[in-house]
């Protein structure tokens, strides 16, 4: 594995990544991870506590007499995506670090897997502080310090959600999740996790009428990303394009579908999605040229962002593929796959550049019996969220399909506070450290603050971190030298606050 000694300051934040780019931490998979750090934490001898649901805190008193009590919050577990044509078995397999630059800029990026530095960079920064703390060389006199490391962050924020209230202790909080040199995140996007598991009502391939031969239609080389944070970038969603592709097929030809798959997160741009679907024996030609056609004239929608976008259409073994959905529910369910929305769906009235609300089909997987959708709606404001909710379920209802649909969690907006001040003292340090301002910005994604604050009315907070791009993708990368500049910004508030 490549060696990360010389990436540049603090050397323990890159001693520590390298570590845990070697333990499994996928999204509730979080054991082999928290005993690392919690191991951490007693070795160098902090108090560790963990609650019921996985979360984990580390204390670190102050060095004198108590003045200020601040927490400084990261997620455990990571999104786990990789290229379909990459093995790699995130339960056992490191990742596979390696050093790229662009225009001549280094990061640090994972071959054909996700990086892993959501949130790997606040656990690294929280451990290097922490060693930091116990070998003297920097030190805390009236400020203490609690390490909350969180679970599922990934799969529903459900960490944060059910936390222990025993280990939110402090009235201010610095969330690690944020990331983007010169900016300061003061607000977050709420969301809703939506599922509906639609009956497919399966009849035998042997009742057709006609030769038809399965072929698997693919739709892959997509950049994918993050549902919220790269929602508004034009990018396409294999899900929706595939989907739209098959709704054309089933206008002109006969076709039937034996499953549609795609997408392994709900809070990421699907990247990847296959179709298996029985053609009819001698129009296998003449439906290739109509889909080449067609993918040109989709691709003119993505010009200049999804350069890599391609398909692929072959005959593949009959195998155990003995089923197709019912013809009627075959219609129908491709009409309502091509209708309902993926994307943003309006603009922040006062930020143009965000979206006011926003909706993602993360996951379309069939099953024996129904084919699940998950998507995932966020937006600044729970009204709008709500909205989407009702509008996809009053689409959903007019269908008449059979199905069962429930909604797997919800989280509110956190709602900024600009006269904070912790926010002051963030933004004063950044100008003395850099010369310029930062920039204070509300995301469009989940951040865990909008749950732990609501434990204490009191608690101001932010959210910092390192840049990072591709994030929930296997294109993930992290900006080397950005990690020195957080770490100065986030040591230079922690000195301003003792």
């Amino acid at each position: 594995m490549l060696k990360l000694h010389d990436l540049g300051q603090p050397i323990e934040f890159w001693d520590y990544f390298e570590q845990i780019s070697k333990i499994p931490r996928c999204s509730q998979h979080e054991e082999k991870i928290r005993n690392f750090i919690q191991g951490e934490g007693k070795k160098l001898g902090f108090k560790t506590k963990v609650d019921e649901i996985g979360n984990l805190a580390i204390s670190i008193p102050a060095k004198s007499v108590e003045k200020e009590k601040l927490i400084l919050q990261c997620h455990m577990d990571m999104v786990c995506e990789k290229n379909n044509d990459v093995v790699h078995d995130f339960s056992n397999d490191p990742l596979k670090l390696k050093i790229i630059e662009i225009e001549n800029k280094k990061w640090l990026t994972a071959e054909g897997t996700t990086l892993g530095a959501d949130n790997g960079t606040g656990i690294c920064f929280n451990l290097s502080l922490m060693k930091k703390i116990h070998d003297g060389s920097m030190k805390f006199d009236s400020l203490s310090l609690e390490l909350l490391f969180t679970v599922l962050e990934e799969f529903n924020l459900g960490g944060a959600k059910n936390i222990d209230k025993s280990l939110v202790n402090g009235d201010m909080l610095i969330n690690l999740d944020s990331g983007g040199e010169g900016r300061i995140t003061n607000g977050c996007t709420g969301g809703i996790g939506f599922i509906a598991d639609i009956k497919t009502k399966p009849v035998s391939v042997e009742t057709l009428e006609g030769n038809f031969i399965p072929h698997q239609l693919t739709l892959s080389g997509l950049i994918g990303g993050h549902s919220g944070g790269d929602i508004t970038r034009g990018r396409g969603n294999a899900n929706k394009l595939l989907c739209h592709i098959l709704w054309k097929l089933h206008q002109n030809y006969s076709i039937y579908i034996n499953s549609i798959n795609g997408g392994n997160a709900a809070n990421a741009i699907t990247r990847e999605a296959y179709s298996i679907l029985f053609l009819k024996e001698g129009e296998f030609s003449e439906i290739r040229s109509y889909i080449n056609s067609l993918f040109i004239e989709l691709k003119k929608n993505y010009e200049g962002i999804e350069e890599n976008m391609r398909f692929s259409i072959e005959e593949v073994d009959t195998g155990d593929i003995d089923t197709v959905f019912s013809k009627d529910i075959q219609g129908t369910l491709l009409d309502l796959l091509y209708i309902i929305p993926s994307g943003p769906l309006s603009t922040h009235p006062k930020i143009r550049v965000f979206a006011l609300a926003s909706t993602n089909i993360g996951i379309i997987k069939t099953e024996k019996d129904y084919i699940r959708i998950r998507m995932l709606h966020r937006s600044f404001s729970k009204y709008y969220n709500e909205n989407t909710c009702e509008q996809i379920i009053t689409l959903l209802q007019m269908s008449g399909l059979d199905m069962e649909r429930k909604i797997t969690g919800g989280y509110p907006p956190w709602e900024p506070k600009f006269d904070s001040k912790l926010l002051k003292v963030a933004k004063k340090t950044y100008m003395k450290l850099f010369k310029q301002e930062a920039s204070i910005i509300m995301i469009q994604g989940g951040l865990e603050p909008t749950f732990l604050i609501n434990l204490n009315p009191k608690m101001e907070a932010i959210a910092i971190g390192p840049t990072a791009s591709n994030v929930h993708s296997p294109n993930e990368r992290l900006y080397v030298d950005s990690v020195e500049n957080t770490w100065k910004f986030l040591t230079n508030i922690l000195k301003k606050l003792d």
